[in-house]
């Protein structure tokens, strides 16, 4: 019965199939652990790389904020050089008023003689007063002249000696605005130091946030550094050091090889493009309608629209009123004028002479001309010409004259602009280390210390014993010669305009101000010298080095241990349940030989070790809407931040560059799709 019992059992076949469900159940097991082993991975691969990406792109914000900060510091440095140059304007206006209603006196006084009647006119004019009909008009005028010098003794000139705005406004007010723009420049300085802190910290703050169980130090260590270097190449530390150094840019470098130079003369240039001179006579008559300059008589008197007809009949009297206030490249003041002379105005912008819309900021200077004459400079009569002494000639001392009276003294090219050189009425304001300032404005007899530099007191012409030196008068007699004798002298009364060394106008130059570097550097950030490397200055940075706009990299690598996500308090999961044993391997002997299967990540990190690696890369571009050609600069806020692909720049990662020609084909022609992150 035993035995026929277990031979039946041996044949029956219900029992075959759990051996086969068994291996099925393990099979099915293994694809469910390597299903969720591998889906961490993905997870945690994903979750990586958003947050390298999310801290390059902070980087990036960092950066363009920063830039943008610049943007609108260094268009706040432009409108203080601004109004530095309105206040510096009004004071010139000011004393130009001054010399000019002195002037107007002086026109008076000439072709009155007989009001203080000198020489032989104390005998011809008791003779005019007896005239009938001439006498009195001779009193009505020198009354009218008496309460004219009364109005500008009382109106005029105490109000300006007492108050003295010279000495208040050069003084305290213009150095204020180049005090508040050093003030910007330190800011802009910290801004900068601050953006680095963040940088080549890897904005371990947004890996912290993201996932805590990553340790950036590998990247700080490497993309940090990167990033810091690319950060720092993008400035020009000739015109702001952003770790030490003056706040004030020297005022000697003037060449066109000096990136000091170029960057005052951005800088210069920028302020000046606001108060362009409009000259109908210089600029061949174009002059745009109310230009602010525009220093014409329809233009500086106030008319309303209506009255266009009289805006039209001013148009066509002659110009007697010109004047500019610019920043200006300083020259050797001390010379003769010219050619000496540093001009407020001139065609020859070339960089060898940075005047005009190319000058650097080194000197302020304004100026306030006129010029008056009653009929021609000269009387031609057949084959004698005789000087009119009440037009001043271009040869004239321009000391005795009702004006200025330079038109383009040593002009040799285009002899079209007048006034070229400042003289009457003009003020400089100088470096203080290099020289006093000097102003060319109305000296009385209380005197003042003559520019060029001598002894004693600026006396106006004509001596102690001038009746007028209280006002500022000259007496300048022109005397007509006929040999060596004197057949007749006519005193012409003149405005007593000198250049006067007050020191109440000191200028130190431009304030640094960020300035972004637009040369070719040799090479990557990476390449050791190359880290502190210089910029060219005849080569431009090129589209392929993304003209020196930096970018932001992201190194991350987590281990198995790592993604365990031990100090994540978010809920992120683990793999821990797929692994089976802290090993994380399944072994398998159906054989004899042990074989195992290993259900952790082992790949390897870039520098060595298990775990998992992504790299990311931020850039701060420039881009004016509309405009893609416009070259990156710290002048207009248009910064912004962006991720890119990495492949792109492999010019400032030597790595990348050699991981992108080391991939196979087909890989190897498409490396931006291949790489983007």
């Amino acid at each position: 019965m035993v035995t026929r019992a277990l031979r039946r059992a041996m044949q029956r076949e219900e029992g075959q199939a759990l051996v086969l469900a068994c291996l099925v159940m393990l099979v099915l097991s293994i694809a469910v652990l390597t299903t969720v082993n591998l889906g961490h991975g993905v997870h945690e691969r994903v979750r990586l790389q958003n947050t390298a990406d999310a801290a390059a792109y902070s980087m990036a914000a960092m950066e363009a904020r920063a830039f943008n900060f610049y943007a609108f510091s260094n268009r706040t440095q432009v409108s203080h050089y601004v109004s530095a140059m309105s206040w510096q304007s009004l004071l010139s206006f000011a004393y130009f008023a001054e010399a000019f209603l002195v002037d107007i006196y002086g026109v008076m006084k000439t072709l009155n003689p007989c009001a203080q009647p000198t020489s032989y006119w104390a005998v011809v004019c008791p003779v005019l007063r007896a005239v009938p009909m001439l006498g009195p008009f001779i009193s009505f005028v020198a009354s009218a002249m008496g309460w004219f010098r009364a109005f500008l003794r009382v109106f005029v000139l105490q109000p300006l000696q007492s108050a003295d705005p010279d000495r208040q406004v050069g003084r305290y007010v213009i150095p204020l605005y180049r005090v508040m723009n050093e003030v910007l420049a330190g800011a802009s300085r910290a801004t900068f130091l601050a953006t680095l802190a963040h940088v080549t910290g890897a904005s371990a703050e947004v890996v912290a946030a993201n996932d805590p169980d990553v340790d950036p130090r590998s990247s700080q260590l490497v993309a940090g550094l990167l990033s810091g270097c690319l950060l720092g190449r993008a400035h020009m530390k000739e015109a702001l050091d952003p770790f030490a150094g003056p706040l004030t840019l020297p005022v000697e470098p003037r060449r066109d090889g000096q990136k000091v130079s170029r960057a005052k003369r951005v800088m210069g240039s920028i302020s000046n493009a606001t108060r362009f001179g409009c000259d109908r006579a210089a600029a061949h008559g174009w002059c745009g309608p109310g230009w602010v300059t525009s220093r014409d008589l329809e233009d500086l008197v106030p008319l309303p629209a209506g009255l266009e007809p009289v805006r039209d009949l001013l148009a066509l009297l002659p110009d007697w009123k010109w004047g500019q206030t610019r920043l200006l490249t300083y020259r050797d003041a001390r010379g003769r004028w010219p050619p000496d002379a540093n001009l407020i105005r001139d065609w020859h912008d070339a960089p060898n002479a940075p005047v005009a819309m190319l000058a650097q900021g080194d000197a302020l200077g304004a100026d306030d001309l006129y010029h008056l004459g009653l009929g021609p400079r000269t009387f031609d009569l057949g084959p004698l010409s005789i000087d009119n002494p009440f037009n001043c000639r271009p040869t004239d001392d321009p000391i005795a004259c009702w004006g200025d009276n330079r038109y383009g003294v040593g002009d040799t090219v285009q002899r079209k602009l007048p006034f070229r050189s400042m003289l009457k009425t003009s003020l400089w304001a100088l470096p203080r280390a290099d020289a006093p300032s000097i102003h060319w404005r109305l000296v009385t007899s209380s005197g003042g210390r003559l520019w060029p530099r001598g002894p004693g007191a600026a006396a106006p012409t004509g001596g102690p014993g001038n009746p007028e030196a209280a006002i500022g008068l000259g007496q300048n007699p022109h005397q007509y010669r006929l040999g060596s004798v004197t057949v007749f002298s006519i005193d012409v009364w003149a405005a007593n305009v000198r250049g006067v060394e007050d020191g109440n106008h000191p200028w130190e130059g431009l304030a640094a101000f960020p300035h972004f570097e637009p040369g070719q550097y040799a090479g990557a950030c990476g390449n050791g010298a190359q880290l502190t490397g210089t910029p060219a200055l005849a080569t431009a940075a090129s589209r392929q080095r993304e003209f020196n706009q930096p970018s932001t990299w992201v190194l991350l690598h987590k281990t198995p241990e790592q993604m365990k996500n031990l100090a994540d308090t978010t809920g992120a999961g683990s793999n821990r349940p797929a692994l089976l044993d802290p090993a994380g391997i399944a072994s398998l002997d159906f054989d004899g030989r042990g074989t195992t299967l290993a259900m952790d990540d082992t790949r390897k990190a870039f520098a060595g070790g298990q775990g998992l690696n992504v790299i990311s890369r931020g850039q701060t571009y420039y881009h004016r809407p509309g405009n893609w050609a416009e070259q990156p600069n710290f002048f207009n806020p248009y910064w912004k931040p962006r991720l890119a692909a990495v492949v792109q720049g492999l010019y400032s990662m030597p790595l990348v560059d050699g991981l992108v020609k080391g991939l196979p084909e087909p890989l190897d022609g498409l490396p931006q799709k291949a790489v983007t992150h």
